[in-house]
């Protein structure tokens, strides 16, 4: 059989939204530029080849764009627009850039992609969507599949398991998600929303603003009006970027468990927010993507956090 490509049904329907978007992905992020490209844009010519070479800087990670004041990317004009495709179209941009927001998980016998939470557009796409999240086949590539490990057919299927326990929407999504943990056989510390305000404020911060989004952590009030569908899609989106990356069995309940803590955290400042609506929620688990998901940093000290736990209980 041939090797396959996979992605969420609703990753069709993402398109960037370009001068639109509030929260440019060219503003903020280091951008570093492949190697392929770094040498295609050393030989471009004219007065965007110029451009090109004096806003490229090199060092021993490899070449990356020299941001402007506020980290704005050179090449992201007054109007919100990328100077690179508008002369020279999407093609010519480097690999990080083309791609954003997308991340691929590799099997033996297949390609797993999807959108990822930190680009507003994407979430606004992910967590709207009404009907079930399940994957789809984008591509065939001629290319032998090959045998799944031992450990692969355990991700692969426990996590449909627990994808289907977490759409079970004949139970609200609080008992799903406690399904889930058992199911694993896991044990949540004994960590209240206060405490977990300190671990998360410890973290390296992207934006400062993410330090007032986590202050109401344990100042909840009452449950959000945001469909229990919305909270679904983010859950099932956390088990399906994040399972795959397990290195063994354990890693793997560490990893669900670090995607029910996304689910208890957002869904904790949604319930200590005034007026928290489905705009807002998708802000919050926007904040959350950039500032937790895009950090591996972070996002290895909560996962080390039920590690730990995991190997004291």
């Amino acid at each position: 059989m041939n090797m396959k490509t996979y992605a969420p049904n609703y990753y069709s329907k993402f398109k960037c939204i370009a001068d639109r978007c509030s929260h440019s992905c060219c503003v903020g992020w280091e951008i570093y530029i492949d190697s392929k490209t770094a040498d295609k844009y050393n030989k471009t010519g004219g007065k965007l080849g110029e451009k090109l070479k004096k806003s490229i800087i090199f060092d021993e990670d490899g070449a990356s764009f020299k941001l402007c004041e506020n980290e704005r990317c050179p090449f992201l004009s007054e109007k919100g627009l990328c100077d690179i495709i508008i002369e020279k179209g999407d093609g010519y941009l480097c690999e990080i850039c083309r791609e954003h927001p997308r991340f691929y998980n590799f099997f033996s016998d297949r390609t797993e992609m999807g959108l990822g939470l930190s680009c507003e557009e994407a979430a606004r796409i992910i967590l709207s969507f009404d009907e079930k999240a399940e994957l789809v086949v984008t591509k065939e590539d001629n290319l032998p599949e090959e045998t799944l490990t031992d450990l692969e057919k355990y991700i692969t299927d426990k996590r449909c398991e627990i994808i289907t326990l977490l759409q079970d929407r004949t139970k609200p999504i609080d008992k799903r998600v406690e399904a889930v943990l058992g199911l694993c056989d896991i044990s949540f510390p004994c960590i209240t929303f206060a405490e977990w305000h300190d671990i998360f404020s410890k973290l390296e911060v992207l934006d400062k603003s993410w330090l007032n989004v986590l202050s109401v952590l344990d100042k909840r009030e009452k449950s959000p009006s945001i469909p229990e569908t919305a909270f679904e899609q983010l859950i099932v989106y956390f088990v399906y970027r994040h399972t795959p990356l397990s290195e063994d069995v354990g890693d793997f309940a560490d990893r669900v468990a670090f995607a029910c803590l996304g689910y208890k955290i957002i869904k904790a400042i949604c319930e200590g927010t005034e007026n928290c609506n489905f705009d807002v929620f998708c802000e919050v688990c926007r904040m959350y993507s950039s500032e937790i998901e895009y950090s591996e940093e972070n996002t290895a000290s909560l996962i080390d956090i039920f590690k730990k736990y995991r190997k004291n209980f």
